[in-house]
């Protein structure tokens, strides 16, 4: 068994951990002062052999050395820790290989969160948490085009293209400008839909990331919810407007009631504006009303009703997830622009659903949810590349980031479309051409071996 320190269980001291060097300065993207770094990341171990990513992810803030998980599953009980490291320091070090890569320390909403330094997600070991998430953002950058916006510290300001108030017929509310998302240019800005800003979301949250465990709704909730305080919408930061339902607690089934009746109160219609609100949640089920549909939410009691017309939108805006034989496991995921009626029930104005595995790492198809549950029992390490709103950019179905370089995988289908087979030999061109390794499965044929080699 491995005396490594970054092996144990709770906190432990690491006074000896040989860091990446770095002086003071500008160099540190939130201001901090440490800048500079030497040595190729990635490093290998004697034989050529990948480095391996150590089992209990820690990181050292402050000359302590920390379980990653406990400071992601509670990061206000680390506040002082990365206060004073941010402070002292400028940076955190992630334990996953030596040197240490150093990690940003960024604070948001009064949280403090723990980010891949810039560039430096190679200098991680392979299937470390960070050189992970580093590669998710490099996947979803081009995608992003002009509806998405980032400001130095991290806050992204989104243009939506449904407003959030809108006026009332036959009175003369204001309406929210076309592209209003918070800058002083959103005149002549593309607006992105629901999904786009479910997926913004779901990445943000670092919810594309393949988890190392199981992860339940109770994560995704702490981690979306701070992921929406990162993110404007019309101006305001999105957690003002969106309630994420929270997990449901048994021993005090009563316990969020106030924050969902706080959210209750900021709708309806005022001085002749609608004002409206999301919901974000997993989907318990879809029933039939003598009006329409009735869509219930896990963890929560209170309904959202659904005209026919708009539920017949819903389907068909995304089949996969209403396909009849889901993959067991799997999870529907919505996103809700609701309104309160005049009886005070909630009733959808517009929404985007989303298909995921039962990690919630989203999925474009049952197949993909197949694949994404088998890239998980072989335990490997991947991300979920999201296109945001449509964009052209050709995208795997999924990397696996724990190869050098990262390996494409690909769930392929349709082989009767022309159009279809098409655009998949032109991927497969293309991996070719970028030298990308290629993982390939047919739904039609059995699993591809997927364990590392």
């Amino acid at each position: 068994m491995s005396t490594r320190p970054h092996e144990c269980s709770g906190d432990t001291m690491w006074p000896k951990v040989k860091m990446r060097p770095g002086g003071s300065g500008s160099g540190h993207p939130d201001g901090c002062g440490v800048a500079g770094t030497d040595g190729p990341g990635g490093r290998r171990r004697e034989g050529g052999r990948p480095w391996q990513a150590p089992r209990g992810a820690r990181v050292l803030l402050a000359g302590r050395s920390v379980s990653l998980a406990r400071f992601r599953g509670d990061a206000p009980a680390h506040r002082a820790l990365a206060e004073r490291a941010r402070v002292v320091e400028g940076c955190g070090w992630c334990l996953c290989a030596e040197p240490a890569p150093r990690l940003v320390i960024r604070r948001r909403g009064g949280v403090y969160y723990l980010a891949c330094w810039p560039s430096g997600g190679s200098e991680h070991a392979p299937g470390c948490a960070f050189r992970t998430e580093a590669s998710a953002g490099a996947a979803g950058v081009a995608s992003r085009g002009g509806v998405l916006r980032e400001d130095d510290g991290g806050i992204a300001s989104v243009s939506l293209s449904v407003p959030l108030h809108a006026p009332v017929a036959g009175h003369g509310g204001r309406l929210e400008s076309p592209g209003s998302g918070g800058g002083a240019d959103g005149a002549g800005r593309a607006r992105m839909g629901l999904l786009g800003l479910l997926q913004v979301l779901w990445e943000r949250a670092g919810l594309t990331v393949a988890p190392a465990g199981r992860r339940g709704w109770a994560e995704c909730h702490w981690l979306l919810q701070a992921a929406a305080e990162s993110v404007v919408v019309s101006g305001r930061r999105l957690v003002e407007s969106c309630y994420v339902v929270p997990p449901f607690d048994p021993a005090d089934p009563d316990r969020y009631r106030p924050a969902f009746e706080h959210f209750i109160d900021g709708l309806g219609t005022r001085d002749g504006v609608s004002h409206r609100g999301l919901v974000l949640a997993a989907v318990r089920g879809w029933a039939e009303t003598r009006y329409g549909h009735r869509m219930d939410l896990r963890h929560h009691r209170v309904p959202v009703f659904v005209s026919a017309a708009l539920m017949a939108r819903v389907r068909h805006s995304a089949p996969s997830v209403f396909a009849a034989a889901r993959p067991a496991g799997s999870e529907q995921v919505v996103l809700a622009l609701v309104q309160r009626s005049d009886a005070g029930n909630l009733s959808m104005v517009s929404a985007a659903v989303m298909l995921t595995n039962a990690g919630f790492v989203p999925a474009d198809s049952s197949h993909e949810v197949v694949m994404a549950d088998a890239l998980s029992r072989a335990g490997r390490a991947f991300v979920k590349p999201l296109r945001y709103d449509g964009a052209a950019e050709v995208l795997p179905d999924f990397v696996l980031t724990d190869t050098d370089p990262p390996t494409a995988v690909e769930v392929w289908g349709m082989a009767d479309n022309e159009d279809y087979v098409a655009r998949r030999d032109r991927k497969r061109l293309l991996y070719r051409l970028r030298r990308t390794p290629l993982i390939e499965w047919d739904p039609g044929d059995r699993l591809p071996d997927l364990t590392r080699h």
